[in-house]
C-alpha cells in the first residue's frame, strides 16, 4: 500500500472534514470508539488489542461484506 504525504493547513479548502473530537486525558479505546462512530458509514471499522506494553490498531474495510 503506497501512502502519500500531504501538507495540510487550516486554509486548505480541498479537504472534507469527516469528524472531529477533542480529547482531554484520552485512552486508546476512546480514540477507536470515536473512529468507529465516525467512519463506519464510510465502510471502515477499527479494532484495538493490547499485547503487554504494545497496542495493535487494525483497520478493516467492510464495504464488500454482507450482513448476516
Amino acid at each position: 500500500m503506497g501512502w502519500r504525504v500531504m501538507k495540510v493547513s487550516a486554509a486548505h479548502e480541498k479537504l472534507t472534514l469527516l469528524a472531529q473530537k477533542r480529547f482531554k486525558g484520552f485512552t486508546p479505546h476512546q480514540v477507536v470508539t470515536f473512529l468507529n462512530q465516525s467512519l463506519k458509514s464510510q465502510g471502515l471499522i477499527f479494532g484495538l488489542r493490547q499485547f503487554d506494553e504494545e497496542w495493535e490498531l487494525t483497520v478493516y474495510d467492510v464495504r464488500n461484506v454482507e450482513e448476516p
